[in-house]
C-alpha cells in the first residue's frame, strides 16, 4: 500500500485531475493525504464530492509556505501509516498504471523512482536520478520507515526533495529500482 501526500495551496482545477488520476488507478492499494497550506473550501468540496474513503483532508489555519515542505514533514511523521510513501503536489497527475507499476518492485526495493513529463522541461521527459535537481517529490516512492527516520531537513529550500533523497542514500541502506516507464506529469 502506498500513501500519496499531496500538498496544496491555491484553489486549482488541477486538484480534481490529480484526485481523478488516483481514483483511476488500476491497482486500488493507495491512500491519499491532501494537506492544504491554508483552509481551502474548493479542494474540500472536491474531496467530499468524490466520496472516496482513501482520501483524507488536512489544513493549516495559517500558511506555513515554503513549497509545502513543513506540511510534508508533518504528514510523514504523524499521518502516514502505509509501508510506502510518495510526497507529491496536488498539481501532479499519475498514469493509471502508476501504483500497479510501483508495487511490482516494493517487495525487493525500498526506493523506486521513475521519469515524468514536466511543464518546466517544456513537456519533455525528465530523466530522473536520485540527486539534487535531478528528482522531484512526485517521482519517487520510499519505504515510510526510512523516510520517517531520515526526516525532511532544509524545509525552506526549493531543492529540499533532492537534499532529502541524497540524505536517505547517505544515511540508510537503500535498495533502489528505476522504472523505465513515465508515470507522472508535473504541472
Amino acid at each position: 500500500m502506498i500513501t500519496f501526500v499531496a500538498t496544496a495551496y491555491k484553489e486549482t482545477t488541477e486538484s480534481m485531475v490529480f484526485l481523478s488520476s488516483l481514483i483511476s488507478q488500476t491497482n486500488p492499494n493507495w491512500k491519499c493525504i491532501v494537506y492544504c497550506d491554508a483552509p481551502n473550501e474548493y479542494i474540500k468540496n472536491i474531496i467530499n464530492y468524490l466520496n472516496d474513503t482513501r482520501i483524507s483532508y488536512y489544513e493549516n489555519e495559517t500558511p506555513k509556505g515554503f513549497w509545502g515542505h513543513y506540511n510534508r514533514e508533518y504528514a510523514l511523521q504523524n499521518l502516514v501509516e502505509t509501508e510506502f510513501v510518495i510526497q507529491t503536489s496536488i498539481q501532479d497527475y499519475y498514469c493509471p498504471i502508476a501504483v500497479e507499476e510501483i508495487l511490482k518492485f516494493t517487495d525487493k526495493h525500498n526506493f523506486i523512482y521513475f521519469n515524468g513529463v514536466s511543464h518546466l522541461n517544456h513537456g519533455q521527459t525528465l530523466d530522473t536520478e536520485p540527486k539534487r535537481e535531478r528528482i522531484d517529490w512526485g517521482n519517487f516512492v520510499i519505504k515510510t520507515e526510512i523516510a520517517k527516520r531520515n526526516g525532511i531537513s532544509n524545509l525552506e529550500s526549493p531543492i529540499c526533495d533532492g537534499i532529502f533523497v541524497e540524505e536517505c542514500f547517505n544515511n540508510h541502506p537503500i535498495v533502489w529500482f528505476k522504472s523505465n516507464k513515465v508515470l507522472t506529469f508535473h504541472n
